[in-house]
């Protein structure tokens, strides 16, 4: 029953913004339309934030229509990072699927020092070594923004998810010119999946807009799931 509410989250994360072009990363706000199929099924919005000398990404997302029968909460996200010289470094992340339930709740916590992630998942604990450029859920876009900004090709993401970590292959589709809700961009279209998975999101991202991205789909075994179209795109604080 939680199945919609997760994998609209799961699509969200994977089409996180940024305004402007100067910097590695720049505080944005945006907010998405999501359908499953034709049916229009939840808003979004992911902000990216600075908190202090640390970043935050975050995400909200809201069930709309027959889709609030089955996820009626408020599902969120949050991750707090450190913007190294080689691309964001998570600290800690928080997803809640917006019930009073926990067990498909996380809660990680990032120790650099010993080379741990620990925290729960799913109320189970979790207390797993880190990798060189391990993200979680959240993290991973900025990181995949900040490579797309300094001219690089995202390559291959390691991902903490729940108690293990998995690796994403983000590889270059082609260039494509959108109609979408704040008018006609030029975009560059990746595919991110797992090697081996029947599971795969394809984001087109903006260059003009600081490699925005303005719409993203999710597919399973060929077959579209959730897509995401931004509705607004401005900067943050």
């Amino acid at each position: 029953m939680k199945a919609l509410a997760l994998g609209m989250l799961v699509l969200i994360s994977a089409v996180s913004a940024a305004a402007g072009a100067d910097d590695a990363l720049a505080p944005f706000v945006a907010d998405y339309d999501v359908r499953y199929g034709r049916m229009g099924v939840g808003t979004s919005r992911t902000e990216l934030s600075r908190a202090g000398t640390r970043w935050v990404m975050q995400s909200t997302t809201n069930a709309t229509g027959i889709a609030r029968l089955i996820a009626s909460g408020t599902l969120k996200q949050r991750s707090e990072f450190d913007l190294l010289a080689d691309g964001p470094q998570p600290a800690s992340y928080v997803f809640d699927d917006g019930t009073d339930d926990t067990d498909h709740d996380v809660k990680f916590t990032f120790d650099w020092h010993a080379g741990r992630v620990r925290g729960t998942a799913e109320d189970r604990a979790v207390d797993i070594a880190t990798v060189p450029g391990l993200q979680d859920p959240a993290c991973m876009q900025a990181l995949v923004l900040a490579r797309l900004r300094a001219g690089q090709e995202p390559g291959t993401v390691a991902m903490v998810e729940k108690d293990k970590v998995k690796y994403y292959r983000y590889t270059f589709l082609r260039r494509e010119t959108l109609k979408t809700a704040i008018g006609d961009v030029e975009t560059v279209v990746y595919r991110a999946a797992r090697d081996g998975s029947d599971r795969e999101t394809i984001t087109w991202y903006a260059p003009k807009l600081g490699f925005a991205a303005v719409q993203a789909q999710q597919l399973t075994a060929g077959k579209r799931g959730f897509q995401t179209y931004i509705r607004r795109l401005q900067p943050g604080d």
